[in-house]
């Protein structure tokens, strides 16, 4: 396979392969992740935000930013659900990360005495992990498509 092909692959068509979705989630975490962090750190530090409510605050933000990107490129396959229906079910496993980062920035915080934005960043990678498993899992194409050779 040529570059052009592989990057095509990669970046431009359907996106049903495990590692080419895992690929583009980074990226677009990549893309949400200054929007979570900097949001996180601009609502603690310059508007004294209490922490967990400035993770709480940033997170929502970057979540929606994931989903409307995430939609349109990442999990591209037809689920057999209405789209309302596929909201509802990526803003609840964004919920269940949500509430993740909220335990895990307090507990680091508060409990092993790490700087709030180390608490964040563990946590930040934690929630990841399980986003893109349970985001996998829940969207990947309920109709089979050809695996793709990387």
């Amino acid at each position: 396979m040529n570059s052009a092909s592989f990057f095509k692959k990669l970046f431009v068509e359907h996106a049903s392969h495990s590692l080419i979705q895992l690929v583009r989630y980074g990226l677009v975490v990549a893309i949400a992740a200054p929007i979570d962090l900097g949001g996180y750190i601009a609502l603690k530090s310059v508007f004294h935000v209490y922490y967990v409510l400035a993770a709480t605050i940033s997170f929502t933000v970057s979540l929606i930013v994931n989903y409307l990107i995430s939609v349109a490129w990442v999990w591209t396959g037809h689920t057999g659900r209405q789209r309302h229906v596929d909201a509802v079910v990526f803003g609840v496993i964004g919920i269940v990360g949500l509430g993740l980062t909220d335990l895990i920035v307090y507990a680091f915080t508060n409990f092993a005495h790490l700087n709030y934005i180390i608490s964040k960043l563990i946590a930040f990678t934690i929630v990841f992990f399980w986003s893109f498993g349970a985001r996998r899992w829940l969207f990947a194409s309920r109709t089979p498509d050809p695996m793709i050779a990387v």
